[in-house]
């Protein structure tokens, strides 16, 4: 058999999450332009959030897990946070693989748990992106995502990978630019509730098609955010969390999946859509569960094309279909199957999949109605399964894990 198809072992991983890997707390700050606001400052804000959600001081954790920075210049990210805070913790951790790193984030503490090396871990990620660095600066870091011979001489960018590799999905397809309109629509209904998203405003598909073209087929509504903030999560055993003061969230599925590293390389949409739904359907195998028996999706949307492969790729519907899906509500809040219910990186902001694991993580809770912070109403009722995702590169690497209101039964 060979390694592709082999790990994670089922077995082994479903081992090491029926001892009870629970998320314990989470904490978001504000999100958007936050002048005068620096990378570490915002991380600590997260931090500090995050152990007041769970109920616990900085001196109970003994493990970080960080990402990394595109304005902090340090190699060693994580160990340099932890002497911002003047903290010193038995186990530490940076993990950098794009927009795949939040879910990978939660396996790194998930397997440090497991081995004994720490059992309070805080994973937190965030940067003042939007107003600490500059748009050449961006370009500059981009330039990394893109082939250095075969690709950038010739202008290459980011969102041009992923307007060609969508506009050869919506080719083969027949899929129209009004379904990835609806993405944003449907993400911008549920961004109006979120209390920090960047865009409160609802749109319509007139509004996303009508946007500026930035790159074919993407309008700018169609594009993830660029924004200040942090977010953070906190993993922990099981029995550890019955001392903390909020209902735990279970980890109950892992899994990681990867086609090609740039998009020159990539041989197809079909091996794209199975090399980034690999990870999620080997996340749904070691939970032990189907498509049909998610409540919540938490899709990463680097653009608006981006969750419709997944959602194919999942399983979650058929190759080709998930466009009239999106168009026909399902992925609404009161659809079957309620998607990126805080408005996603389209409308609340990006920090890779953070905000996705902190949304899913509150819907298990029961905790996402924002009406009383001038937002609304963004819970799914009785949702006790949640499926979320990150993909760095140009859906390049793809880690994703199912959380459970529940212990895992698998």
């Amino acid at each position: 058999m060979s390694v592709r198809e082999a790990t994670p072992d089922v077995a082994e991983a479903r081992r090491m999450l029926r001892k009870g890997i629970v998320i314990a707390g989470v904490g978001e700050t504000e999100q958007g332009i936050l002048k005068d606001r620096g990378s570490f400052d915002l991380l600590a804000e997260a931090t500090k959030l995050t152990l007041d959600d769970a109920g616990i001081t900085l001196a109970e954790v003994d493990g970080m897990v960080t990402a990394f920075s595109f304005v902090e210049h340090t190699l060693m990210h994580a160990t340099t946070f932890c002497d911002y805070l003047g903290f010193h913790p038995g186990y530490f951790a940076s993990v950098a693989v794009g927009g795949a790193t939040a879910p990978l984030m939660a396996v790194q503490a998930a397997l440090a748990i497991d081995a004994g090396l720490a059992e309070v871990v805080l994973c937190v990620r965030g940067d003042n992106t939007r107003s600490g660095i500059s748009s050449s600066g961006m370009i500059a870091q981009a330039r990394e995502m893109t082939q250095g011979e075969f690709e950038w001489p010739y202008g290459v960018t980011t969102i041009g990978g992923y307007g060609l590799l969508a506009q050869r999905y919506m080719h083969e397809y027949n899929v129209p630019q009004e379904a990835l309109a609806a993405v944003v629509v449907t993400q911008s209904e549920h961004g109006a509730l979120k209390w920090n998203a960047m865009l409160r405003d609802v749109v319509t598909i007139e509004d996303v098609l009508n946007s500026r073209m930035i790159a074919t087929p993407f309008h700018v509504l169609d594009c993830s955010l660029v924004n200040d903030g942090a977010a953070a999560f906190l993993v922990t055993t099981a029995d550890r969390a019955k001392s903390m003061k909020t209902k735990p969230v279970y980890i109950a599925g892992i899994g990681e999946g990867y086609s090609h590293q740039y998009i020159s390389q990539a041989q197809s949409v079909d091996s794209v859509r199975d090399g980034l739904g690999r990870a999620g359907r080997r996340a749904m195998e070691v939970a032990g569960i189907t498509p049909d028996d998610l409540d919540v999706a938490e899709i990463y949307d680097s653009f608006s094309f981006t969750p419709l492969i997944a959602l194919e790729g999942f399983g979650i519907c058929g190759k080709g279909e998930a466009g009239d899906w999106v168009l026909e509500g399902n992925a609404k809040l009161g659809g079957k199957l309620p998607m990126n219910t805080a408005g996603g990186l389209i409308r609340q902001a990006h920090l890779g999949a953070m905000h996705h694991i902190v949304e899913a993580a509150l819907q298990l809770r029961g905790e996402a109605d924002d009406t009383a912070r001038g937002g609304g109403n963004h819970q799914v009722p009785d949702a006790k399964l949640a499926i979320t995702n990150g993909s760095g590169g140009i859906l390049a690497a793809t880690s994703a894990i199912v959380l459970s209101s529940e212990p895992p039964s698998a």
